[in-house]
């Protein structure tokens, strides 16, 4: 069993039934990132940036150059606030750009390409890379790209194909995409081995590498077990940029899911949300909320997650999250099952079929939710969510022996799946 985190249910039982993991966050560690004006002392800074590019693009409107420098500022404040405004400039100004020149610079495509990924537009991330290779652009970059844009596709044997089409395998760039790859197979400590491998190639050299590496090092260390490792590699990169946000927010799970602090990783979440734009914090909140019985509260913390990320700007980008709040807690299954639909057309990967199949299991459809998931999930994914799901399924479909096996296994991602919801699968476990 491997990875990703889920929403859940109540108090009382959830820390003895969890397994025992001595804590191993200490606030003297990580306080001192806690600073208010961190992230604005940043954002002013990339703002003035914009303001210089802004007006270069004011005196000569048609310069495709002061567009995409002015789009590569905005995508920058995004990724530092959050602030979805800011992605949404960065796309219409690349796009802007590469009218300009009839869409024939690769450097251009390529970074259209990125930006559709991040907003979840996979069709259109792909469909950039194919202009790209047209416009004669550089074949290994595009084919690191096609393979992004192919694993998120769910069109797994062309990924392969573009990435083992590349010769220089010790290279950065080839070693973190095998390890998503090994990760996507089910292999996390070979996975983990490659990315420690291309932290190698980059700590001693680029700030930023440094800092995305071991983040997502951190990531893989949690989904393996190795709790402590995963907090010694948050703090470092703290201590390379104090206010990389994202690594405060993987500390706050590490005090909620191991330490069982769920007043403490509140704090870290609230402080967070004072420095930027994070919806998804909402639905870690609404869990803790949950944990310790204030369910008026976690409907609040719901209710304003799926008011934000329901906005136009935000597009596709948290539609997984809003399957699972409309399944199973407000009851919304039409809406579910439209969205449900809609990634499928988007991307047919185990994932997307395995909320399809959610949705028709809480529609009351066991018969159609058992086919999705022998033909599409299992054997092919290991994403915890999705385990958990069928496992249930399987349970409905009366298989039970299956769905104890697969339950049994779900507790191996305890962490990930966090207290709550280790409570919920022993208790289904004793059902069965």
């Amino acid at each position: 069993m491997k990875r990703t985190i889920i929403l859940t249910a109540a108090i009382a039982l959830v820390i003895s039934s969890c397994s025992n993991r001595k804590p191993v966050a200490d606030t003297n560690d990580y306080s001192g990132f806690m600073i208010d004006g961190l992230v604005k002392k940043q954002a002013e800074s990339i703002n003035q940036e914009i303001d210089f590019w802004q007006n270069r693009l004011e005196a000569d409107t048609g310069s495709y150059v002061s567009m995409a420098e002015l789009a590569s500022y905005q995508l920058r404040l995004f990724k530092l606030t959050g602030d979805i405004s800011s992605l949404r400039k960065s796309d219409s100004l690349l796009k802007r750009s590469s009218a300009k020149l009839n869409h024939t610079n690769p450097e251009l495509l390529y970074s259209l390409s990125q930006n559709s990924v991040t907003q979840h537009q996979f069709i259109e991330a792909a469909s950039y890379i194919n202009e790209a290779e047209k416009a004669k652009g550089d074949l290994y970059t595009i084919r690191l790209l096609q393979f992004d844009a192919y694993m998120e596709l769910g069109r797994f044997a062309e990924a392969w194909k573009s990435l083992e089409s590349l010769k220089e395998k010790d290279a950065f760039d080839y070693l973190v995409r095998k390890a998503k790859w090994e990760d996507h197979k089910g292999n996390l400590d070979e996975a983990i081995v490659l990315m420690e491998q291309a932290f190698e190639k980059v700590k001693d050299k680029n700030k930023s590498l440094y800092c995305w590496t071991l983040s997502n090092l951190a990531d893989m260390y949690g989904h393996a077990g190795r709790v402590k490792e995963s907090y010694n590699s948050y703090l470092a990169v703290l201590r390379k940029d104090p206010a990389n946000l994202y690594c405060l927010k993987g500390i706050a799970w590490i005090v909620y899911s191991n330490d069982h602090n769920t007043t403490e990783a509140t704090r870290i979440l609230n402080y967070i949300l004072t420095q930027a734009s994070m919806p998804d914090l909402k639905l870690m909140l609404a869990e803790i909320a949950e944990m310790e019985g204030n369910l008026a509260k976690k409907e609040q913390l719901l209710k304003e997650f799926t008011k934000t990320v329901s906005a136009p700007g935000y597009g596709d980008m948290y539609n997984k999250y809003l399957i699972a709040i409309y399944t199973e807690q407000t009851g919304e299954l039409e809406k579910a099952h439209a969205i449900a639909e809609k990634e499928l057309q988007n991307r047919f990967t185990p994932e997307t079929c395995g909320w399809m199949a959610w949705v028709e299991y809480k529609m009351g459809n066991i018969e159609k939710a058992t086919e999705l998931v022998k033909g599409c999930v299992t054997g092919k994914t290991f994403e915890p969510e999705a385990q958990l799901h069928a496992a249930y399924i399987f349970a409905a479909a009366g298989q039970t022996t299956t769905a104890k096996t697969m339950l049994k296994e779900c507790l191996e991602s305890g962490y990930e799946l966090g207290p709550v919801t280790v409570r919920e699968i022993k208790e289904k476990i004793a059902m069965l």
